[in-house]
Parts: structure tokens; C-alpha cells; sequence
């Protein structure tokens, strides 16, 4: 759990913010250096200041809070501080591209840092979370934790919005925003009904073979080389037909086919700005897999190869079912179709930074089974590239909205006259 430490800790803090709970120790600060972290990976010096008020503006790093934050990325040299005295002036970058951000900071964690009983219990909480919806008090009991620990990390994390309590058929559900964005009722009624060990077991089985066809996990009664009980097949029905689960789906032949996935993340591991890039990328593993399952006669036998074949040189060799089995990607405009002779299409990609990115993503989502890197603010990413003028006129903006806001509260407007009244 080394390298889920510094990702369940990026998840607390992107709940609590600047929020200070007595309770947790070294947690948010790790928290802290994870959020940092991720954001300048790739950037070139970034000036102090900018940084300071990017940090606090975008990600929620008070200003006294950024010198200790910045001295765990220096201790595990993800970044070079240029300093004058005990002033610092410029912060260097320096993560190695294929370096895991979260891996580097979980093996800190696990070296350098003793996390309290409160900590430890929310980690373990997160962590089942993440998994599947939990009964509440089948968790509890299994889990070992105190029960006023329990219940004091409970309303840490309700109070952030990481997770809440639900009731289905009579039992207490936990379930998490944080990792599940579609029909959270219907998780909570499903957990409520067959229990977490069965639906986690079926989104394992997805996770390790990311887009599976759904009527060949259905008719062959098995995702990849792991079998479906007819509970679990059952249960793979219903979160799709519900939508906890929203495959893609492809048309072709005459025939329409879903390919399944985990469920969607919610907002903390999913930004709103990424989105796009989510949605193109489960659409080429989709493609790619149709290739490889449910070809008519050209079968691709390696669909990672595929995609890095497209993602470093551009395109693809054409075939005669390239223009049913890539149709939705033109769709999204993730690529385009050229007609190299009669019925043979040539799929090309529409180069640009997102498309890149979704094609980053499904490769790592083919080969991990893991949707990674789509936390990141691109926003804070652009202002820390900008000088300090850029980012002071958008944290004015952001205070001038703030203001309008309290001012045309209708309560704080009733509550003002109130007041005024007493004067009268």
C-alpha cells in the first residue's frame, strides 16, 4: 500500500483543502507535497511567488504550509530550490517523466513518516472505499478500527464531501464521490443487496481486462482468463443496464456492442477539464479491443502495440474494417479516415495535446488496468507557467465574484438590514 498512501492522501486533501483537523498529523501535508507534485511534473523554474499564490489559489496550499511542502519534494528530489539566505526564490522541477509521482512519495511516507491512529484509519477507509461501497457496520467490524476513531473519520470525511451514508434496504451504505461518479444509488442499493466482496470482485475482474466485450463477458461467462459466477454475470448486467457502469459502444455490422470498464471517477480523481481526454481514451481501448475480440478478418493480436504505433508514429496500416471499427473516433475527432484504394481505409490521428493525452491514458489503462494523471488542474498548470501579473488578476477575478456573491445573498442581505435597523 506504499504507492496508495500518497494517492489517499492527495484524496484528503483535495476533500479538506486548507482545513486544519486536529486529528491528523503528517497526512495532509503529504497530501500537499502530492498535489504540488503532480502539478509541476514537466514544467520548467517556476518563480516562487507565482507558485505561492498558484498553490494556494488552485490547490488549496496556504502560503505557510508551501516551505514544508516544498522541503518533501527537495528530500525526495523532485525538485532543486535557488534560494538567497532562507529566502526562495525560484523552484526547479525535476521529475523524471516516467517517474510515479505518488510511488516516490509513498516510499518517503513509508520511510520517514509515523501516521496516528486516525490517519491509519482513514487510509484504510479511503482504500475500501475506492474498492466498492461498504456496509458501514460489516466494515467497521471487519476493519479493526476503533469505534470512536471510526465515527471521528466518518465525519472528517462527510465535512469534505469524500464520502457519505446512505440507507438501502434497511442497511448503512458508505460510498465515495470521490471514485464513483454514475448512479451512486444504485452502487449503495447493489452493495445493500449482494454485498462489497461480490461487487468488488466483479470490478476487479474489469479492471484487470479494460474493455472486455460485454456480451463476451456475458456469453462466454468470463472476463480474460477470469471466470463470472451467474451472481457476478448477473451483477455485470445490471451496473450497465443502470449505469453505474456507461461502456462505449460500437456499431458495426449490423450489430451494436457495449465494452466494459471500472465505473467513471468522480471529481477528485477525474478533473472536469480531463474529461474529454477520459471519454476519448476509453474509446480507443474500446476500438482496439473490438480489433482484437471481435474482428471479421483483420485481428490485432497486440492492441498496446496498436496504440503506441498510432500515438508515436501517427497512423495506422490500413484495413477494410477500419472504417466501422474507428468510427468513433473520427466522431470525436480523434483521428480521421484516409481512403488509401478501394474499401481500404487508413486511420491518421488529429495530432494535438489532448488527443496525445487520451491516447497516454488508454495505454496505461490497457496496461495497469488504472486511470492515472487526470487529476491534474490544467489551469494551475498554465498560470505557473505565466508570470505573477497573470496570476493576480485571476485570483482578483475569483475575489470580485466572491464579493458579488455575499452581496446579493438574500439572507445576508436580510441580515444586514436587521442590523441596520437597530441603528435606526
Amino acid at each position: 500500500m506504499t504507492k496508495e498512501v500518497a494517492e489517499f492522501a492527495y484524496d484528503l486533501h483535495s476533500g479538506l483543502g486548507a482545513i486544519n483537523i486536529t486529528e491528523y498529523d503528517q497526512l495532509p501535508i503529504l497530501g500537499m507535497a502530492a498535489t504540488l507534485a503532480v502539478h509541476i511534473k514537466g514544467l520548467g523554474v517556476i518563480d516562487y511567488e507565482v507558485l505561492r499564490k498558484v498553490s494556494d489559489h488552485f490547490m488549496s496550499i496556504p502560503s505557510y504550509s508551501l516551505r514544508p511542502t516544498l522541503e518533501i519534494l527537495e528530500e525526495v528530489e523532485f525538485i532543486r530550490l535557488v534560494t538567497s539566505g532562507r529566502t526562495i526564490e525560484k523552484v526547479i522541477p525535476n521529475i523524471p517523466l516516467f517517474d510515479d509521482v505518488y510511488s516516490g512519495l509513498g516510499d518517503f511516507s513509508k520511510s520517514e513518516l509515523s501516521l496516528n491512529e486516525h490517519e491509519q484509519a482513514t487510509l484504510s477507509i479511503l482504500k475500501s472505499l475506492r474498492d466498492a461501497p461498504q456496509n458501514k457496520h460489516s466494515f467497521q467490524a471487519k476493519s479493526g478500527i476503533d469505534a470512536q476513531v471510526f465515527s471521528r473519520c466518518l465525519d472528517f470525511g462527510s465535512a469534505a464531501g469524500m464520502l457519505s451514508e446512505q440507507t438501502a434496504r434497511g442497511k448503512s451504505i458508505l460510498i465515495s464521490p470521490f471514485y464513483y461518479a454514475d448512479n451512486l444509488d444504485g452502487l449503495v442499493d447493489t452493495v445493500a443487496a449482494v454485498g462489497a466482496p461480490a461487487l468488488t470482485s466483479v470490478l476487479d475482474k474489469v479492471k484487470a481486462n479494460q474493455g472486455w466485450p460485454l456480451s463476451l463477458a456475458l456469453g462466454t461467462g468470463g472476463i480474460g482468463g477470469s471466470p463470472l459466477s451467474q451472481t457476478e454475470s448477473q451483477l455485470l448486467t445490471k451496473l450497465t443496464s443502470e449505469g453505474m457502469i456507461k461502456p462505449p459502444t460500437i456499431s458495426f455490422g449490423g450489430r451494436r456492442e457495449s465494452f466494459v470498464f471500472t465505473p467513471k471517477p468522480g471529481a477528485a480523481r477525474l478533473n472536469a477539464a480531463n474529461r474529454e481526454i477520459y471519454e476519448r481514451a476509453m474509446a480507443l481501448v474500446s476500438a482496439v479491443r473490438k480489433g482484437q475480440l471481435l474482428a471479421d478478418a483483420y485481428k490485432i493480436k497486440y492492441p498496446l502495440a496498436i496504440l503506441r504505433s498510432l500515438r508515436d508514429k501517427g497512423f495506422l496500416r490500413s484495413n477494410s474494417e477500419a472504417s466501422s471499427q474507428y468510427q468513433n473516433l473520427v466522431a470525436m475527432r480523434v483521428a480521421f479516415l484516409h481512403e488509401v484504394s478501394s474499401g481500404m481505409w487508413q486511420l491518421r490521428l488529429n495530432r494535438t495535446p489532448e488527443n496525445e493525452a487520451a491516447l497516454n491514458l488508454a495505454i496505461d489503462v490497457l496496461r495497469s488496468g488504472e486511470v492515472s494523471n487526470m487529476e491534474i488542474n490544467q489551469d494551475a498548470r498554465i498560470a505557473l507557467s505565466k508570470d505573477e501579473t497573470y496570476i493576480q488578476s485571476i485570483v482578483a477575478s475569483a475575489d470580485l465574484k466572491r464579493r458579488q456573491k455575499d452581496i446579493t445573498d438574500p439572507q445576508a442581505i436580510e441580515e444586514y438590514t436587521q442590523l441596520m435597523l437597530k441603528f435606526d
